[in-house]
């Protein structure tokens, strides 16, 4: 397929009140792209957070309506576009029963359809726009490593080629826990089977970890740039739980960027290793870093007179938590095959740091 332009009309960004599609938005406009901003509620305090800050760029189309859980409510979104980005999920901490008023109400079947059954609403959309040719999707390590993670040697090393279903049981793959990684899994696969079965449009999937960096509107506050806030601003982490652990990092701008050139460019994804799927991962340069320590000595270099929040390192029976990083990362094909680029960790932590204090999500406590 040939890559897309901002000479060949608008293109659509799902999920644009979380923190992924609202900087998946600032990129394309800030490269001279029309922008149609799918938004499921513009009058929910996300989406009218959302809003009054995308309503500020310029080419910026607001579409409301756009939910995962309805089908051809995108349509009129994708009508005439040439790309679309499809960022839209549906994660742990917002699969509570209320966040999603027309999911299930169960968290991890909510968290799977938000992918597979989400998407294959939004892959309808773009059979019926006529014009779409190229789906840009937002997977995730989870759907590289997921539940492989604990079994591989240390120092091994993931590629575009795993997938964390290989070598794993079928009872432990479908166990609740495994509901995101298997709605990663599943959802590449389905639209790589789509793209195929069209022939008018193909897909390419990014595989980012744990997405951090700077906050551009409230409503974006959640998972680890959150974690990262609150142990800026002397607080005990909170999710996935308060206990210490290896953070893997891509900076948010970063990866966005790489949405765009993976879009844009000539290369035939199908046909390089791993196929058309890129791992976004590696922590600026460095493979993982323990959020008590090395995380917070990037907080403490940047901002030596707040007092830091400390993780819990023992369990409630007393007993010292054991962790240990086992595996590497990196994200050398995006960078060779899309010339991805990758800003150091520290400037990232110190970002979402800044940006918290800014938007008065954090109040740091002096020492």
């Amino acid at each position: 397929m040939p890559a897309i332009s901002p000479n060949d009309g608008p293109v659509a960004v799902t999920g644009c009140s979380g923190f992924t599609g609202g900087h998946m938005v600032r990129e394309l406009v800030l490269h001279g792209y029309a922008v149609r901003a799918c938004i499921r509620d513009a009058t929910s305090w996300r989406g009218e957070d959302c809003v009054s800050y995308l309503a500020k760029l310029p080419n910026v189309e607001i579409v409301d309506g756009c939910d995962l859980f309805t089908p051809g409510s995108y349509d009129a979104a994708f009508k005439g576009c040439s790309a679309i980005f499809q960022v839209a999920a549906v994660l742990g901490n917002s699969a509570d029963g209320k966040s999603q008023p027309l999911g299930s109400g169960d968290v991890s079947q909510d968290v799977y359809d938000g992918g597979i059954v989400g998407t294959r609403n939004v892959v309808d959309a773009i059979n019926a726009s006529g014009s779409v040719r190229r789906l840009v999707y937002t997977s995730s390590m989870a759907g590289v490593s997921g539940a492989r993670a604990a079994t591989v040697p240390k120092g091994y090393e993931w590629t575009e080629t795993d997938w964390a279903s290989d070598g794993v049981d079928q009872e432990r793959w479908e166990h609740p826990r495994n509901a995101y990684a298997r709605s990663k899994v599943d959802t590449e696969r389905f639209i790589n089977d789509a793209a195929d079965s069209s022939g008018r449009w193909d897909a390419i999937t990014m595989c980012p970890a744990m997405i951090c960096g700077p906050i551009l509107f409230k409503a974006q506050v959640g998972q680890w740039i959150e974690q990262i806030g609150r142990l800026a601003g002397g607080l005990e982490p909170t999710w996935p739980s308060r206990y210490d652990m290896y953070y893997n990092i891509i900076d948010v701008r970063d990866l966005v960027k790489a949405h765009r050139l993976a879009a844009e460019s000539a290369v035939d994804h199908k046909t390089t290793t791993g196929g058309p799927r890129y791992i976004m991962h590696g922590s600026g340069g460095r493979s993982a870093l323990r959020f008590g320590t090395e995380v917070a000595d990037v907080i403490r270099s940047h901002f030596p007179r707040f007092v830091l929040g400390e993780p819990a390192t023992v369990t409630s029976r007393g007993e010292p938590i054991t962790i240990e990083a086992r595996t590497l990362n990196d994200c050398k094909k995006a960078k060779s095959v899309l010339g991805a680029t990758i800003r150091p960790v520290e400037e990232t932590i110190r970002d979402v740091v800044e940006t918290s204090i800014e938007l008065g999500i954090i109040e740091p406590k002096l020492a």
